[in-house]
């Protein structure tokens, strides 16, 4: 099982244009649209790993399963560069901006890019390369990503695309600061959109937190779902 991410085509990426001011901003995906073709590449290693996975339990040591894993760490090596490097594009006609109302929206949208970088590094980190859930490499971006939701929130700007780096990263929280952060946003994603499937996401988010208090430390946010019989899609 695992979730959905619903994201534009590359015609919907290439219609994105300068505006005006604050038009120039999808109201949607905000200033994420070039990082959603890092985002798949990013997702579609899941599927790589599984098979070099297998491949190596298999055939550990043959060349075919030598040259995987060359090609999994060559192509998870550009992609760790790559989102590290990743800024917003701020278009130029957005450089001054006139009205407070305007100044608040791009903050909440530069905030939301910054809520799905640190979410992808969290996936990258704990998804893709398996590191424990305690890891500084998965806490440092969880707890980044939780706080660029919270100003997402403050700012009051667009929330549509706000689920999937939320969970993603609230489902790493350990410490009650950071599940508080999340607990916050989630109430008011709940509140402003009254969606089904915010509240599912919240429902797995608090099983997996405790899990996690009662000692399964590692357990991920797919197995948890699974055994509550709930899907989490992001969309």
């Amino acid at each position: 099982m695992s979730g959905t991410i619903l994201a534009p085509t590359t015609n919907d990426l290439l219609n994105i244009r300068e505006c005006s001011a604050m038009s120039a901003v999808d109201t949607l995906f905000g200033l994420v649209a070039d990082l959603w073709p890092l985002l798949h590449r990013l997702a579609s290693l899941i599927d790589v790993k599984r098979s070099l996975d297998k491949e190596e339990m298999n055939s550990p040591g043959h060349d075919k399963a030598n040259s995987m894993r060359s090609e999994f760490d060559t192509s998870t090596a550009n992609i760790e560069l790559a989102l590290h490097q990743w800024t917003p594009k701020i278009p130029a006609s957005m450089v001054s901006i006139e009205t407070p109302s305007d100044d608040s929206r791009l903050q909440s949208v530069l905030n939301n890019a910054e809520a799905h970088k640190q979410a992808a590094i969290v996936y990258l980190y704990r998804d893709i390369h398996s590191e424990p859930r305690s890891s500084p490499r998965v806490q440092t971006p969880a707890k980044q990503a939780l706080q660029a939701c919270l100003r997402v929130v403050i700012f009051s700007g667009p929330m549509a695309a706000l689920l999937w780096p939320l969970f993603t990263s609230a489902c790493e929280a350990i410490e009650d600061v950071d599940r508080n952060v999340a607990r916050k946003v989630f109430r008011h994603l709940e509140n402003r959109q009254g969606m089904n499937n915010i509240v599912t996401g919240w429902e797995v988010c608090m099983e997996v937190w405790r899990r996690i208090d009662i000692g399964q430390v590692d357990i991920g946010w797919r197995e948890v779902a699974q055994q509550l019989g709930r899907e989490v899609i992001f969309g």
